[in-house]
């Protein structure tokens, strides 16, 4: 007896000496961590601040760049535009409008087509939005469309637009896709129109000259800009609708019906670039960076012949036409620009490992000890120890919650009462084991067809109660007849052949008079013997 308690108290006192030991250890390692953590923390945060800063300059200069581009090449066609609708041969037209100045014109409209072959039509509409003159511009050269072929244009949009605008002004349509007929033009091709309103020599507006343009050489140019960016870049109209860098069955979405968006993908980002004609939003997926391109940069105007800028013509109008060009990098991506070279990450995390290892490795056991023993407690209060289902007392506090949510909120509610058929026999026939196995084969069958909200428990001895929330009688009752027809047709391997067995169950939905779940479990009792009185192997509802 004495050797046992000196052995007991020997390995008590070396217990406290590892224990003191362990606990000095860890006043001295813990604050060392958290100074070397903090540390750490602020090196690579700066760090970080410092690329993502550099990272944010280089894509805002790209996409301003891209911006840039836009006034510039369109430069050139406002003068062709300029050009044509002040010239001595639209105004001998539109001083005498006979054949003769009709083909000076369509000659005119043909030559300038021939020398710029991204000018797909040459239009001049009268004030009704009648075509006057068209040029088309195909593969094979300028085509004169006959009179008999030219067509009423008024409904449409640019023409509406460019109508009200006065002497000099020049309208600039959004980026869409030409339509012949009604139809969007297949192959594609993407148009931008721009208009001005011609006038006679008397003062009197007489119609507008529209010039379509397809801006292949803008959009490449632009995507070779996007090519150069780190993120992954889009360009978007003012509706928020793709014109280019996602799938093609994304792209001009407006043009056929489809409600599909940017900005109803990322309305939070779509916010910002509401408010700000450049910026930056982070999000949980990554950094968004935007610019607004507006094609008609009136700063930048001022050399080409006979265009009138206002005082503020630096400043662009809300109703001015505009693009968004964004780039997007991932928080993947910008986790691998802004991090720490790797060796040093590595040491770091090696050594935090090491201090959380230790530190954990102190309380983990206890920790996991103490919550398994509360789960175990937990399931013994809970769960029906031959099945692994709720028991009786679960069932009770679950199914009082849900009647007290559905009665509340006027919503379905339906229990299912299940009965396996004559089970006695099994048990007289195969014993008490074998029908313990059989109760769990067919409890297991029951709760292959239950949703995550619903909830089947063991009410005792071979009945089982299936709570069904958010579900009529009907679909409750359907659910009761799968069920009968999965434990026909699964029957127990005992491996001594299989033991067939049937269930009948009851079936009950919520009434505005019940008080409690009580009222609908009832109902589904009596309607379970009412299926057990007409045969078994049957669903009864009550």
């Amino acid at each position: 007896m004495d050797q046992e308690s000196d052995s007991k108290s020997e390995w008590s006192n070396d217990f406290s000496m590892k224990r003191a030991l362990l606990v000095s250890f860890l006043q001295v390692f813990i604050p060392i961590s958290v100074l070397f953590c903090g540390i750490f923390y602020i090196f690579s945060n700066q760090t970080q601040k410092y690329e993502l800063q550099t990272i944010k300059i280089r894509e805002e200069s790209a996409l301003k760049s891209a911006s840039a581009l836009t006034s510039t090449l369109f430069k050139q066609k406002l003068s062709d535009l300029l050009v044509l609708a002040e010239g001595e041969i639209m105004r001998q037209y539109l001083h005498n409008d006979n054949i003769q100045t009709w083909t000076q014109v369509t000659r005119e409209f043909s030559l300038l087509a021939r020398r710029k072959p991204k000018y797909v039509q040459i239009r001049l509409m009268d004030t009704d939005g009648k075509e006057i003159v068209r040029v088309n511009n195909k593969n094979d050269g300028p085509n004169i469309v006959p009179k008999s072929q030219l067509q009423d244009k008024s409904d449409r949009y640019y023409f509406k637009e460019a109508i009200t605008f006065s002497q000099g002004d020049i309208y600039i349509s959004p980026l869409d896709l030409n339509m012949e007929q009604g139809v969007v033009e297949e192959p594609i091709v993407p148009t931008i129109r721009f208009a001005t309103p011609v006038y006679d020599g008397y003062g009197t507006k007489r119609g507008i000259l529209i010039i379509n343009y397809t801006p292949a050489e803008l959009l490449d140019k632009i995507e070779d800009t996007f090519n150069t960016l780190a993120g992954d870049t889009i360009m978007l109209n003012s509706n928020g609708y793709w014109l280019m860098g996602v799938d093609d069955k994304k792209l001009w979405g407006f043009m056929y019906g489809s409600e599909e968006t940017f900005s109803s993908e990322q309305p939070e980002v779509w916010k910002a670039i509401e408010k700000n004609i450049n910026g930056s939003v982070t999000t949980d997926t990554g950094l968004y960076i935007f610019q607004r391109a507006y094609p008609l940069n009136r700063a930048g105007l001022g050399s080409v012949e006979n265009i009138q800028l206002r005082s503020d013509a630096d400043q662009p109008h809300r109703q001015d036409l505009y693009w968004i060009y964004v780039s997007h990098i991932s928080k993947e991506l910008l986790d691998d620009l802004s991090s720490i070279p790797i060796y040093i990450s590595t040491i770091i995390y090696l050594l935090q490992f090491i201090a959380i290892g230790l530190i954990s490795g102190v309380f983990a056991k206890k920790a996991v000890k103490k919550k398994f023993a509360s789960i175990k407690l937990q399931q013994h209060a809970t769960t029906d120890e031959l099945t692994g289902l709720s028991n009786r007392r679960e069932l009770h506090k679950t199914a009082e919650m849900e009647f007290k949510r559905a009665y509340r909120f006027n919503r379905d509610y339906s229990i299912l009462m299940i009965d396996l058929d004559n089970f006695k026999e099994i048990n007289d026939s195969y014993g008490h084991s074998m029908g313990d196995e059989v109760l769990k084969h067919n409890a297991n069958i029951c709760l292959n067809s239950t949703r995550t909200e619903d909830l089947l428990a063991r009410y005792g001895g071979e009945e089982f109660v299936m709570l069904l929330p958010e579900t009529n009688i009907e679909g409750a009752r359907q659910l009761a007849e799968r069920i009968c027809q999965d434990v026909r047709e699964q029957p127990f391997d005992s491996g001594r052949g299989p033991i067939a067995i049937t269930v009948s169950i009851g079936v009950s939905e919520i009434d505005p008079d019940d008080i409690s779940y009580s009222n609908i479990l009832e109902r589904a009792d009596g309607a379970l013997y009412q299926a057990k009185r007409e045969g078994r192997n049957r669903v009864a509802t009550m």
